[in-house]
């Protein structure tokens, strides 16, 4: 085909017809989705893919888009990943071709591009049968990237129908293009330690012990709130209210008639000194 494609090139000058023929075949070459070159050594038309092996043996040190006749060197091809489209070199600043899709030709490119390189690698362990199908498989340029439509189009493409093939096939994919690793999930936060509620009464114990055994009845309040909303039972229930609901869980025998201090019942007092 390459062959084919560089004689019409050439006579394409002097005859309409053949130029006429020559645009048929560039058109081809866009709807298949390629970038393709041409060596400018041997005029070989090389897609993209198979390139690199090209220009080892070939050993020329530049090439030239087919699309946009452009001339890349040894280091600058590669990132030649899509070029303009018919529609688009004729149709200049009215063309309103949409760059989606140029990003997902430049992801399906890549994907070939690993693909291709599997199948080169001389360390790689593909069945010699698995290999040849390959490489037939990477005359398409509009291979599928999900396994179902895949083995379709195998199928159809290939005229192959022996799942086992398929799937040996889809597993050489799968090994090229490597799905990228998932961030690793932040730990969760450790819950916060949240202290059994014993009670208002209890409560008020444990405040007094750890004061001497006495308080003013407003810290006594304030430190009874404060302690049931971080126990997590106070289930919504205003301040206000939490604060009337401390005051009266005071015993009697905890208060004083001469001053506003709770204290400690004396036999309590003992028992904690």
């Amino acid at each position: 085909f390459g062959s084919s494609c560089r004689h019409l090139r050439f006579h394409s000058r002097s005859s309409p017809a053949l130029a006429t023929s020559h645009h048929c075949f560039r058109s081809f070459f866009n709807s298949a989705a390629m970038v393709y070159f041409e060596c400018q050594k041997c005029n070989e038309t090389v897609k993209k893919p198979k390139l690199a092996k090209h220009l080892q043996m070939c050993q020329s040190h530049y090439v030239s888009c087919i699309d946009c006749s452009k001339v890349f060197d040894w280091q600058s091809w590669e990132a030649h990943t899509s070029c303009i489209s018919e529609a688009q070199k004729y149709q200049g600043h009215l063309y309103s071709g949409a760059d989606k899709e140029n990003k997902g030709q430049a992801k399906q490119d890549a994907w070939i591009d690993n693909v291709q390189k599997a199948i080169e690698d001389p360390n790689s362990k593909i069945a010699p049968q698995t290999r040849t199908l390959m490489e037939k498989l990477m005359g398409f340029s509009n291979i599928p990237r999900k396994q179902k439509p895949f083995g379709n189009f195998v199928k159809n493409s290939l005229k192959i129908w022996d799942d086992k093939k398929i799937n040996e096939m889809w597993e050489v994919i799968v090994a090229a293009n490597p799905k990228p690793a998932a961030a690793p999930k932040a730990a969760a936060a450790p819950a916060a330690d949240k202290k059994e509620w014993p009670g208002w009464k209890r409560a008020l114990d444990e405040e007094l012990e750890a004061n001497e055994g006495e308080l003013s009845w407003q810290k006594v309040q304030e430190k009874l709130v404060a302690k049931i909303v971080a126990c997590g039972k106070a289930n919504g229930t205003s301040k206000e209210t939490l604060q009337n609901q401390a005051l009266a869980a005071i015993p009697e025998d905890y208060l004083s008639q001469t001053d506003a201090l709770v204290r400690l019942p004396k036999a309590k007092k003992a028992k904690t000194a």
